[in-house]
């Protein structure tokens, strides 16, 4: 009899081992892309078209299957985040400080630089400055900058993507705006708009890994970022607003100067 016990409570003391053993065996590679704010109107076919062979990679080199999700705001992202839902993000940078504090590492980041410029109706008094959604990456650096130029007096219009900051430019709800370069330069390029300040750069878009992850498997999908071909490169490139030529191995990437603009800004 006291046999059969014995044999019971240890039967009855591996229980609890065996979801933990079930969910060790990892299955997916959930990925999260928020592909900021000149692209967040994308259209989720094209997304998933696009996107796929970048999560394929990534899967690929931790041998599972990947899921891709889109999101269309900062809120929503930080909000998954904070819940710790999926186990990659892709994210701007001004998202990817978010992360830090939500218990995601760096593991590789876009090879170029996030760069960006204060752009003005030329000869202009500016009185009121659009911006893309609060606190991202051309909101946050664009207040930063008018505090450092001494233009805080202009008053501040967010909206939701670099699009709608144009088109408020040029119908004169505002006769200031801040876009990433390339749309800065196009814009300059047809006339009536000039270079006012131009933004600090810094790291730009980043592969934020769960701190879930070893070392070891954190360090195995830096390396498959890394790595990635020129095709699924470009694949991904469509899905992103900012210039996207590879990506590199970056764990110490220097953020504290977007941390310091978040705060400036309250948020």
């Amino acid at each position: 009899m006291n046999m059969q016990r014995r044999r019971f409570l240890t039967a009855l003391a591996l229980l609890p081992a065996l979801p933990l053993a079930a969910h060790a065996a990892r299955t997916e590679l959930n990925i999260g892309i928020y592909p900021g704010t000149g692209k967040v109107d994308v259209i989720m076919g094209d997304f998933r078209a696009w996107a796929m062979p970048f999560a394929q990679a990534l899967g690929a080199a931790m041998d599972v299957k990947p899921g891709l999700t889109l999101f269309r705001s900062i809120k929503s992202i930080t909000r998954s985040m904070a819940g710790g839902r999926l186990d990659l993000y892709l994210v701007p940078p001004s998202v990817a400080v978010a992360a830090l504090d939500h218990r995601y590492s760096p593991v590789a980041r876009v090879r170029d630089q996030a760069t960006g410029v204060l752009v003005r109706r030329k000869g202009a008094a500016v009185t009121t400055v659009a911006l893309t959604e609060k606190e991202s990456w051309l909101d946050v650096m664009a207040r930063h900058t008018l505090r450092r130029n001494k233009q805080e007096a202009a008053q501040i219009l967010n909206l939701k993507t670099q699009e709608e900051v144009v088109l408020a430019m040029q119908r004169d709800f505002a006769q200031a705006g801040s876009l990433r370069s390339k749309l800065a330069d196009e814009l300059v390029a047809r006339g009536g708009f000039e270079t006012w300040f131009a933004l600090p750069a810094t790291p730009d878009f980043t592969l934020m890994a769960s701190d879930r992850f070893s070392a070891a498997e954190q360090d195995k999908l830096g390396r498959a970022a890394a790595a990635l071909s020129p095709d699924v490169i470009q694949s991904l490139q469509k899905t992103i607003h900012s210039k996207v030529t590879g990506f590199v191995i970056d764990k110490q990437a220097d953020y504290q100067l977007i941390k310091q603009a978040i705060r400036e800004a309250g948020y």
